[in-house]
């Protein structure tokens, strides 16, 4: 098990602990569902959403589970500590009205992430956006909001990119198809100054930045984008991020999250290296000014 004093890691990361550790606990004691969420006083879907982490769990009915499971003192320590801790609210809880549950969880995985490994299609993934090119592509999403909505969800991206400057910040590896940085969005003059911000990032020691141009023809990443989430305690499954027409796919199976690893891994090989991605990523930049 994790050692108790680590507060390293936000509300969402240790939910997705709690529920882990309530599962095998409950296996172990050899109860169904059922039985347990009975002892505990809550419903059997409550408690099933619970062990898959799709929602938290009060202290009491951690407490009820763990003494229904045979918890051992230290145990039930730590796991009610956890409970408390999970229970407490991100930054992005404040948007909770102007940004889809998907998009809080996959914040809140960003936030605990120690390795984040993006590869985007055709556009500048949020963490490396200028508020203009970040309203312009809300506004032509596939969402129709309102000035009011794209003021929020602007705020709230340019938000996570603090993560990038705070002390200890994740190591950060994108892989963008040329098309990304080729595709105009809003006015040349917008579309410039983004492609300026990316040798800026890129100056950061725990960013890179590659470029796969259109030469390579076909890859790995032809499907679409996505993003793959590394943890620091190995306890921590990585997460695999999909965004699509129809929403946000979480792939936490080995066998999916090894299948992204290994395209992002052929990715990055037949990308340019960082120095040669950044000239022709400046290249395009002056033929916008």
């Amino acid at each position: 098990m994790w050692h108790a004093e680590d507060v390293t890691v936000g509300p969402t990361l240790r939910r997705r602990r709690l529920a882990r550790e309530l599962n095998r606990l409950r296996e172990v004691a050899g109860l169904t569902i059922e039985d347990a969420a009975r002892g505990a006083g809550i419903s059997m879907s409550h408690l099933s959403r619970v062990e898959r982490a799709h929602v938290g769990v009060r202290v009491p009915a951690v407490k009820a589970l763990l003494g229904a499971y045979g918890a051992d003192a230290e145990t039930t320590t730590q796991l009610v500590d956890i409970a408390r801790d999970a229970a407490q609210r991100g930054w992005w809880h404040r948007y909770a009205r102007a940004i889809p549950d998907e998009y809080a969880t996959y914040i809140g995985f960003e936030s605990d992430a120690s390795h984040i490994w993006n590869f985007e299609v055709i556009s500048i993934p949020g963490l490396l956006q200028t508020e203009e090119y970040a309203r312009a592509i809300l506004r032509g999403g596939i969402a129709r909001l309102s000035d009011a909505e794209i003021d929020r969800r602007t705020e709230v991206r340019l938000r996570r990119q603090t993560l990038l400057h705070q002390p200890d910040p994740p190591s950060v590896w994108i892989v963008l198809d040329e098309a990304a940085i080729c595709r105009r969005v809003a006015s040349a003059e917008v579309m410039a100054a983004q492609l300026r911000r990316l040798e800026q990032v890129a100056t950061l020691p725990h960013v890179d930045i590659q470029v796969i141009p259109f030469s390579v023809g076909a890859h790995p990443g032809t499907p679409g984008s996505f993003v793959v989430l590394r943890f620091a305690e190995t306890g921590d499954q990585d997460v695999v991020y999909v965004e699509t027409m129809a929403g946000a796919l979480y792939q936490e199976s080995g066998t999916d999250v090894d299948t992204a690893i290994s395209a992002f891994d052929r990715l990055r090989a037949m990308a340019l290296g960082p120095d040669d991605s950044m000239m022709l990523i400046n290249q395009v930049a002056k033929e916008l000014s």
